[in-house]
């Protein structure tokens, strides 16, 4: 009787659905997220204070930098804000 509960436990994680981007997760998560997860996470950090024009350099940012060798462990918060702070420097 033990097992039952385990395994309903067991397949309701797999029925639930995955978790949304994170500023936490890494640059290999954001290669891999959709389109609206992206976008969701770019508001949530803010990184388009400059508006519509600054999260498209930010995001364009982000993509190629998960397309480097070796950047895909990076986090994406610290990806996203040094992407953010070279935007500001190119709008100048």
């Amino acid at each position: 009787m033990r097992f039952l509960p385990l395994g309903v436990l067991a397949l309701l994680a797999l029925a639930t659905p995955a978790l949304a981007l994170s500023g936490g997760d890494t640059m290999q998560a954001w290669a891999g997220a959709s389109s609206a997860d992206k976008d969701t996470l770019l508001r949530k950090l803010d990184a388009a204070g400059g508006g519509d024009a600054s999260r498209d350099r930010v995001r364009s940012c982000l993509d190629d930098t998960s397309k480097t060798a070796g950047h895909s462990s990076l986090s994406i918060s610290d990806v996203a804000k040094a992407c953010a702070e070279q935007s500001a420097r190119e709008n100048i």
